[in-house]
């Protein structure tokens, strides 16, 4: 295999069927992009049979990675995990139940190749198609308001799967995060606007999936976790000076 240009992540946890599912669509968009890849299955203590289904892949495609934990890490210490076993120069993730359309995957890396540090699916732009339940807008608004007001943020969208970055200063930011689940993506954007990284946000086509691991009550300790990174940050100033 070629030295990848891209690592495309799939954080997986109990999600055998949309796995089965994902990894050939995935495969063929990356196939048409023309980038040397890399995609890893990061399967996290899954009982489902998934962890053998992404073997599965893996034994079949060169190109097909996984990266596993008999511990459960979620999200955040699954991608943290990935990013340490990547190889590719821009390293990108989006859900294993393709809620973000592939068809917007091309934009998302040109993004990335015409300078910018970090991209962002983000659904709550004008220009964006999605289709989801009455409380899980209710959440996700309610969430990117609280950020947007503790963290000053400008981003719209700190949650949606569907991310790309400039490998190299993703790595520099790591030794600050320390969200090991759903606020990983939250506490990266926040560190990256602090160093004045160039971050741009697309519009997608997002559709909720059948299953969902964010619950309506998830947004009280997420929140707790955004007051504590507000203080880390803007009060306590912990973020790289150097990058």
């Amino acid at each position: 295999m070629d030295h990848p240009v891209l690592t495309v992540v799939i954080p997986v946890y109990n999600d055998a069927a949309a796995l089965r599912a994902a990894v050939p669509a995935s495969v063929e968009v990356l196939e048409g992009l023309g980038l040397p890849f890399e995609l890893i299955l990061c399967e996290d203590a899954s009982t489902d049979g998934s962890r053998e289904t992404a073997a599965a892949f893996a034994a079949s495609d060169d190109r097909i990675r996984v990266n596993h934990s008999d511990v459960r890490r979620g999200k955040g210490g699954a991608l943290s995990d990935a990013l340490a076993a990547s190889h590719g120069d821009i390293f990108c993730f989006y859900d294993v139940d393709l809620s973000t359309d592939l068809a917007n995957l091309p934009t998302l890396l040109e993004k990335i190749q015409a300078g910018a540090d970090i991209v962002v699916g983000s659904r709550f732009l004008a220009q964006s198609t999605v289709l989801r339940s009455g409380d899980r807008e209710a959440t996700s608004v309610g969430f990117n308001r609280l950020v947007r007001m503790l963290l000053g943020s400008s981003i719209r969208d700190h949650q949606c799967g569907f991310k790309a970055f400039r490998r190299e200063r993703l790595v520099k930011l790591m030794p600050y995060v320390q969200a090991r689940g759903w606020t990983w993506d939250t506490e990266v954007l926040a560190l990256a606007q602090r160093c004045g990284l160039t971050i741009e946000e697309i519009p997608i086509t997002w559709t909720q999936g059948e299953k969902t691991n964010v619950r309506t009550r998830d947004i009280f300790s997420m929140g707790w976790s955004v007051l504590q990174l507000a203080w880390r940050i803007r009060i306590a100033g912990r973020y790289p000076k150097d990058i």
